[in-house]
């Protein structure tokens, strides 16, 4: 005969015992405490909880990574069952199209940047190229060599 232990406060499945024979009365046995005698299912993902008289089988995302969407918290889960409203597993929401156009966004934000301070240190180069008559090549001056510059970085930035 076999006993299926449950978790006294998850009430999940826990291991399988061999239990003793009753001494005082013939064929039966001493049940330990958060036992039953019914089997539990075992599918993938998901965990066995008993209700009282039976197997329920719950999902099982203990110890994966989940964003809160809201706050976009991100932590390893700790509980049995469904996860709640505003919560996602970590790796479905990096495929979702709501995290495509947030790493989107924050990459266009990022080139943005990136083109400001190149224009901001053209600028500084501008300052001096006016103090300077020399020219750069062909007829054109370090002035109007930078301002060209800016001029392109700032459409890129337009683009964006």
């Amino acid at each position: 005969m076999k006993v299926y232990i449950y978790d006294s406060e998850t009430k999940e499945f826990k291991n399988e015992y061999s239990p003793q024979k009753n001494p005082k009365k013939v064929g039966e046995y001493l049940l330990p405490r958060y036992s039953t005698i019914i089997k539990p299912e075992e599918k993938t993902g998901f965990v066995s909880v008993f209700d009282g008289s039976k197997w329920v089988l719950k999902p099982d995302f203990r110890g994966k990574e989940v964003i809160y969407l809201e706050s976009g918290i991100i932590e390893t889960y700790k509980k049995i069952g469904e996860l709640p409203e505003g919560v996602m597993l970590l790796d479905k929401y990096k495929t979702s199209d709501e995290y495509i156009k947030k790493i989107n966004l924050q990459e266009k934000e990022k080139q943005m940047e990136e083109i400001k301070a190149q224009i901001d240190f053209l600028d500084i180069k501008r300052i001096r190229a006016m103090s300077e008559p020399e020219e750069k090549s062909d007829g054109v001056t370090w002035l109007e060599f930078y301002t060209q510059q800016i001029v392109e970085l700032r459409q890129k930035l337009q683009e964006l």
